[in-house]
């Protein structure tokens, strides 16, 4: 390699790392599905471990931050 393409790659390794993390399904664990009763999460099929906690862990803040009521209260709202 030439010294630019080593000095391209110091820069933008830590750059391209963080995207990574951004784009991880891992770290989402799964989509959540509104229009339901109660929290749901859809985790990919080859979903690891590490993949299905975050799942859990999704769902733990979807109840916390009472994301359901909260969209049962919008939809209503918005009907009026």
């Amino acid at each position: 390699s030439s010294w630019t393409s080593k000095l391209a790659a110091l820069v933008l390794k830590p750059k391209l790392k963080k995207m990574k993390q951004l784009l991880a399904y891992e770290e989402y664990g799964g989509a959540g599905l509104f229009g339901i009763a109660a929290p749901v999460i859809k985790a990919h099929g080859s979903s690891n471990a590490y993949a299905f906690s975050r799942a859990l862990v999704q769902a733990e803040k979807m109840v916390e931050q009472e994301v359901v009521a909260k969209i049962v209260q919008a939809k209503a709202t918005e009907a009026r």
